[in-house]
């Protein structure tokens, strides 16, 4: 877990009402100029003034974009593309940031400038995926262009202390790497994640970006399972996001054991689909190709409310972001949006396998 201290002055009323206002106006005229009613406005820079909200922001930051040098796709190892990152999760008001596709000294800078911005800590959990090198995207040589050379690469997850966030630990470790995230069979992939503590209760929150197609569907599914025998060992509220690499909704020639797998989430074990209904969410930027959902924002034992899809600066996926409500949701109230289930009621974990093969090398997270 990184830290950092620094920390802005503080503000007046006044100035928080002026505050107010400008972020109104702004969010304001970028709706009235987005012709996509389901998409959030892209850049927002104003920091929101502080409550005790906490929305979780989900983005494939496409730092693993075709890594080639010269390339200026995707989010680029430059202080430029992190001040974008941070922008995109400001705008959103986030307080989580689940990031995939990250390079380990970019995850730090970004919490960094979240920092600053806020006002506020920004902590980092970490779960290695591989390593990999990272350029600025300036130029084709790669001696010139290379800005990391065989860094970790993998999951990010930025927590923001004292707004809304009291504390957080993190709850996704092994002995694979010195980080706060789990390995998964297929290797080369990994999750990370962590108990949130505020004001209302506790929640657990988890990050991922699971294997392509090309991986074979059983082990695309144990990475699943995986997933779920931590998640389902823990008789909380819990949410899950990441890039899946996986549509879930069924279809004919969908991997059948990775789909069954997925859909054990909101089949078996009571979690929501809360951003089901926002549309597609790769390749934005590629407006020829075909667009896929498979960037997700899963709940289990608690509401959440003004879910979005937005578009990011820099990566070629749209992101999500959602509020979680203010208390728990009960086990045994009626709830129309999901069928939700005690957690006791759910499976016993099966126990993780604790050796697993070495992460490869120069393996890119796409």
């Amino acid at each position: 877990m990184i830290e950092s201290s620094s920390r802005e002055s503080g503000k007046g009323r006044g100035m928080a009402s002026r505050k107010r206002v400008l972020v109104t106006v702004v969010a304001a005229l970028s709706v009235a100029a987005c012709s996509d009613p389901e998409v959030a406005p892209p850049a927002q820079t104003t920091p929101p003034p502080p409550d005790d909200v906490v929305r979780i922001v989900n983005l494939n930051a496409a730092m693993g974009h075709h890594l080639e040098a010269g390339d200026p796709r995707g989010t680029d190892a430059t202080e430029e593309d992190y001040v974008l990152l941070a922008d995109d999760i400001v705008s959103q008001r986030g307080d989580i940031a689940n990031l995939q596709e990250m390079a380990l000294p970019a995850a730090k800078r970004v919490a960094e400038i979240l920092t600053k911005r806020t006002g506020n800590q920004w902590q980092l959990n970490w779960a290695t995926s591989g390593k990999a090198t990272y350029y600025a995207g300036k130029v084709k040589d790669k001696a010139q262009d290379t800005v990391y050379q065989d860094v970790p690469a993998g999951n990010a997850q930025l927590v923001r202390i004292g707004d809304g966030i009291t504390a957080q630990k993190p709850i996704t470790l092994d002995d694979q790497n010195d980080d706060q995230g789990i390995v998964l069979p297929s290797e080369g992939r990994s999750f990370v994640g962590a108990e949130i503590t505020t004001a209302w209760g506790k929640v657990d929150v988890y990050n991922t970006h699971l294997a392509l197609a090309d991986v074979d569907d059983a082990i695309r599914a144990r990475d699943v399972r995986v997933i779920q025998e931590t998640t389902e060992s823990r008789p909380g509220p819990a949410v899950l996001t990441g890039d899946f690499n996986q549509v879930i909704d069924f279809a004919p020639g969908l991997p059948p054991k990775m789909v069954t797998a997925l859909r054990a989430f909101v089949d078996e074990f009571g979690y929501t689909d809360v951003a089901r209904d926002k549309g597609p969410t790769s390749d934005q930027k590629y407006k020829t190709r075909p667009h896929s959902r498979i960037d997700y924002i899963l709940a289990r034992g608690i509401d959440t409310t003004e879910t979005v899809r937005f578009v990011s600066h820099q990566s070629d996926h749209w992101g999500l972001a959602t509020t979680l409500a203010s208390a728990p949701a009960s086990c045994t109230r009626s709830a129309p949006r999901t069928s939700r289930r005690c957690a006791r009621s759910r499976a016993p974990p099966r126990n993780r396998p604790r050796t697993r093969a070495s992460v490869p090398a120069n393996r890119p997270c796409r």
